[in-house]
């Protein structure tokens, strides 16, 4: 393990806290932005749910089957939107001009052309020998690139549930400390450690997980009481 992640650093915000729910506690400071970095860091104890954000490609099949069809047949609009054209007749060895639109969206209706690959924006987190990954949506990198700190948020509720799920009072770590300041009044015992204290879970592959939550589980499972703090 490396010397960042043996820092002996203490904060106060882990303490008092247990698993129960607990009423919403007030914290002094009012806007998360105020809050100083070190209140951020949590240090690492060897005994802590490590969660992350990132991308993982799939096929094009597998990924159909994580997604609701209403879902899937919208990113497969905004995605033909933003793909060249060109490139899609090329690979079909079709010969249309470009400028020819009526053309190019017969081609494609009639093509049912897709690709190979896409990415997938994942959340995981895993603690001992449970690796959960939530798949959030398809990959539209000029949409989610400007919010990854979003899913960075999405990682660390799906690291409270895997919390919940194991019923035991232990931090919950990201590698994004704007994420952690966004959500660090909301639920208790979360906080900042570097990139490489979170190594497990960014390595993490779909293929890997104990627990693969698609839209439809998520939304079954996850319940956010707005009143209290896990």
């Amino acid at each position: 393990m490396s010397a960042n992640c043996d820092l002996s650093l203490s904060i106060a915000m882990a303490s008092g806290y247990s698993m129960g729910k607990r009423k919403r506690k007030h914290h002094n400071t009012s806007f998360p932005w105020m809050l100083e970095e070190k209140n951020l860091f949590i240090a690492k104890t060897g005994n802590e749910i490590v969660t992350d954000a990132g991308w993982e490609k799939i096929s094009f099949e597998e990924a159909r089957k994580l997604f609701s069809p209403e879902t899937f047949q919208e990113w497969y609009e905004l995605f033909l939107e933003n793909t060249d054209i060109s490139q899609i007749l090329s690979e079909s060895n079709v010969d249309i001009d470009l400028d020819d639109e009526s053309a190019i969206d017969k081609f494609l209706q009639r093509s049912n052309w897709t690709p190979k690959q896409v990415n997938l924006v994942v959340a995981k987190a895993i603690y001992k020998s449970h690796a959960w990954v939530r798949v959030l949506l398809i990959s539209t990198p000029d949409v989610e690139e400007p919010y990854f700190q979003n899913y960075e948020m999405e990682a660390i509720r799906l690291g409270i549930q895997l919390r919940k799920y194991i019923k035991e009072d232990i931090p919950v770590i990201n590698d994004s400390k704007d994420a952690v300041r966004h959500l660090y009044g909301r639920y208790a015992l979360i906080g900042w450690q570097p990139r490489n204290c979170v190594t497990a879970a960014h390595n993490l592959k779909i293929s890997q997980a104990t627990k693969v939550y698609n839209e439809l589980l998520w939304d079954e499972d996850w319940v956010d009481e707005e009143d209290e703090i896990y």
